[in-house]
């Protein structure tokens, strides 16, 4: 069922980006985006999915530039914001840990609509991080079960940017695990539902120049 969510987004992404590749040259419009100035780009976003079934809520900070409100590339760090407890053996028996997944993640993000206040994007990134166990026992704190990860997380938004200053938006994606923790007992690839808040740095300075 996973892997069909996942080629039916897919077949989503590459229908849009063949509609928009019948109205416009999409190399020649690349090449038009890069000879824009760079601005500064910010954004928070919440990313809803599933862990082995149960809804789980991905946290993520962004920073980035913009060329020509077109294309945007960046980095940002995001993080488990859902208590998951999993079961591990001590010397002294069974005890409940909490389950930790974090993760930096460069990304690309191409707006391949945009009209009056509305506009709808693919961001897509690549994630490289860990993910462990860690518990509490006599005081002291033990992490546990710590390995790398590395995934993939492609998705569609739609955005609707207020007074030029401040973006809110939704959206759908997948997250694919390429490398997992085979120490954790938990299946963290899933779909993806999006709700983002950005602020749009390059309004504000033409306000504030205004």
């Amino acid at each position: 069922m996973r892997t069909f969510f996942f080629f039916l987004f897919l077949l989503l992404i590459g229908s849009t980006f063949e509609g928009y590749a019948q109205s416009v040259n999409l190399s020649d419009s690349l090449k038009n985006v890069f000879t824009k100035k760079p601005t500064l780009t910010g954004k928070l976003d919440s990313r809803n999915s599933f862990i082995t079934g149960k809804s789980a809520q991905i946290r993520g900070v962004k920073v980035g530039v913009s060329f020509g409100n077109r294309m945007i590339l960046g980095l940002g760090y995001n993080w488990l914001n859902t208590d998951f407890l999993e079961s591990v053996q001590t010397n002294e028996g069974s005890v409940k840990a909490d389950i930790r997944f974090q993760y930096l993640a460069p990304f690309v993000e191409y707006v391949f609509y945009k009209k009056n206040n509305w506009q709808a994007d693919i961001p897509v990134q690549i994630g490289f991080g860990r993910s462990f166990l860690t518990y509490e026992k006599y005081g002291a704190r033990y992490v546990v079960e710590r390995n790398n990860i590395v995934l993939y997380e492609p998705s569609m938004i739609v955005e609707y940017q207020v007074l030029g200053i401040f973006g809110i938006g939704g959206g759908v994606g997948y997250r694919l695990m390429l490398k997992n923790n085979r120490e954790i007992d938990q299946q963290f690839t899933s779909p993806m539902y999006i709700l983002r808040f950005r602020i749009l740095f390059d309004g504000v300075r033409k306000l504030l120049e205004n």
